[in-house]
């Protein structure tokens, strides 16, 4: 179960998992570009986009209800 990690330092699970993605690599640039800019670690980044992600998924209910939100359009082709 995942747990908040904002706030209260107990809050923070004790016990760590390792997973392993395949990403590209502009998108793999662009993840370490945005950790260093918050002055993050990549694997502590990634943690905190993972945690959210699934906070609105659940609240979605289904992967088609979260990416038929406009304001989570997965589509980067624009930028």
């Amino acid at each position: 179960m995942l747990r908040p990690i904002f706030g209260d330092e107990e809050t923070v699970p004790q016990s760590k998992d390792f997973i392993s993605i395949r990403l590209d690599q502009e998108l793999k640039a662009e993840l370490l570009k945005a950790a260093g800019l918050e002055r993050r670690s990549l694997s502590n980044f990634g943690r905190l986009l993972l945690e959210y992600a699934w906070a609105q998924y659940l609240e979605a209910g289904s992967m088609r209800e979260l990416i038929s939100r406009p304001e989570h359009s997965l589509d980067r082709s624009s930028e």
